[in-house]
């Protein structure tokens, strides 16, 4: 299963780490903070554990998979 970091906001740690084929688990300084999802041709909030995971973060923590990913 893919790891990343992902560069955010602050000093906090952000990791997405792939689950199952599509669904990432997202956590923040190692807590969960929700799961999202690759469907349709874009990104969804699947489970959200913590209110920081909005729709607009969720876009952009996709956003950065996708570009993690194509290296």
């Amino acid at each position: 299963m893919d790891e990343y970091q992902i560069p955010f906001t602050g000093n906090k740690i952000y990791k997405a780490k792939s689950t199952q084929m599509n669904l990432y688990r997202i956590t923040r300084d190692n807590q969960l903070i929700g799961f999202i999802r690759w469907e349709n041709g874009g990104w969804m909030l699947e489970e959200n554990a913590k209110e920081e995971l909005t729709a607009e973060n969720v876009q952009l923590i996709g956003e950065k998979i996708d570009r993690l990913k194509r290296r």
